[in-house]
């Protein structure tokens, strides 16, 4: 019989949901200089909307994840406006799932093969409620399932941005308006 680790389950004020997941991440990323992350590291999030707690605490630590050299890839259950790559140092892609039953997921968060962070419902707006979630550490078998259930997704989402790390192209292949279809966007040089 194995023994598992416990999950750290919380129900958070939504106040201190942004504050709590910055600490966490920063705590599980590598430090660039002393210990850069392997190569091909990446951070998969699966979110409401760029509003959400999880995508602001990960902007906050927009320089530290770009000097570990990790990327992130993201996928957005809501669009509401254009991501700005110019707020994030690091390289990475973003896709829309247009699936309106994903509204039925949790947002989640998967740092390494072993650890990841699963929030609450997307159905609920963090802004408006306190919200569970649960910090997983040293569970290769949470983190394997958000890593499964993330890349099903991820291949069934539409791409709307990637950039490569370190300032690379930043290719938009077009925000979706409120009813659905796609506008054109424009493609910069950095």
């Amino acid at each position: 019989m194995s023994i598992r680790p416990p999950l750290r389950v919380s129900v958070t004020r939504h106040e201190e949901k942004e504050h709590s997941l910055k600490e966490f991440l920063f705590q599980h990323i590598p430090n660039g200089r002393d210990e850069p992350a392997a190569p091909g590291c990446e951070l998969l999030i699966v979110a409401r909307s760029l509003e959400s707690p999880v995508i602001k605490a990960v902007t906050a630590l927009s320089d530290e994840i770009a000097a570990a050299q990790v990327s992130v890839r993201l996928i957005l259950a809501q669009v509401d406006r254009e991501p700005h790559g110019a707020d994030w140092a690091f390289g990475h892609e973003i896709r829309w799932a247009r699936h309106p039953r994903l509204i039925e997921a949790h947002e989640q968060m998967v740092i390494d093969p072993q650890t990841c962070w699963i929030g609450d419902c997307m159905r609920r707006d963090p802004a408006k409620c306190d919200a569970y979630e649960s910090f997983v550490e040293g569970c290769g078998e949470a983190a394997g399932c958000a890593t499964v259930s993330f890349e099903r997704l991820w291949h069934a989402s539409q791409p709307l941005v990637k950039s490569a790390l370190r300032g690379g192209v930043l290719l938009a292949h077009g925000i979706p308006s409120r009813d659905g279809a796609s506008q054109a966007t424009v493609g910069t040089r950095h």
